[in-house]
């Protein structure tokens, strides 16, 4: 094997050790952030909010529930000939009420602020009870999360799998001596199709006044 030959064969070495750290480097950094903190939108009551570091309540709130009054509150919206920004004060509050109750909250609905909420779908292992929840609930000031999930079916979804390949062989250096052996290993990360559980999830944060806090 001339020069040359050396010099593909040291390219390819270093061509797929870079392909394999890139991609996964790639797949670690698409880990960051969670889907609950990537999906957060805030509603006109958290601006200016500042952070929580008192105790979060985290509970699960049946999906059928609290997707039949969204339903409803949606509609009430479309058949209103009045934008809901202009709607006056009480209406506006009989809303947030209906919202509360759909999320079983029972404490007074003039004390309770809805911040935001997290709304997605994945195929991903989610864990309301691995503490994102609060970690999230903390830094936009809620105190209070309420959360629930539907099992939606199996959907295609693309997934990375690494490919090894092993090759061997013999070459001649420059100029005059034995051929040697070599051997390499190359690691590439191919697309599959796969089919996975989907659920959707959605979460509510709120903030109730009266339970016991630490402001920022």
């Amino acid at each position: 094997m001339n020069t040359t030959r050396e010099g593909r064969l040291l390219h390819r070495i270093g061509s797929a050790m870079l392909t394999a750290v890139s991609a996964a480097v790639l797949l670690l950094g698409g880990c960051s952030d969670s889907p609950w903190k990537k999906t957060y939108t805030p509603s006109d009551e958290a601006i200016g909010r500042a952070g929580y570091h008192g105790p979060v309540k985290v509970r699960e709130v049946p999906w059928e529930r609290v997707q039949d009054t969204l339903n409803e509150l949606h509609a009430e919206v479309v058949a209103s000939d009045v934008p809901e920004e202009d709607w006056p004060d009480g209406r506006k509050a009989q809303r947030h009420a209906r919202l509360l109750k759909g999320l079983q909250v029972t404490a007074d609905p003039s004390t309770v602020d809805v911040l935001g909420r997290s709304e997605f779908r994945s195929t991903d292992s989610i864990r309301p009870g691995d503490g994102k929840l609060e970690e999230i609930a903390r830094s936009v000031g809620a105190n209070t999360v309420v959360w629930s999930s539907l099992y939606m079916g199996q959907a295609d979804v693309i997934r990375s799998e690494p490919v090894t390949e092993f090759r061997s062989g013999s070459y001649s250096p420059r100029g005059a001596g034995p051929s040697r052996s070599y051997s390499e290993t190359s690691t590439i990360y191919v697309p599959v199709y796969i089919k996975a559980d989907e659920r959707a999830w959605i979460a509510y944060f709120l903030f109730e006044r009266g339970v016991e806090q630490t402001r920022k």
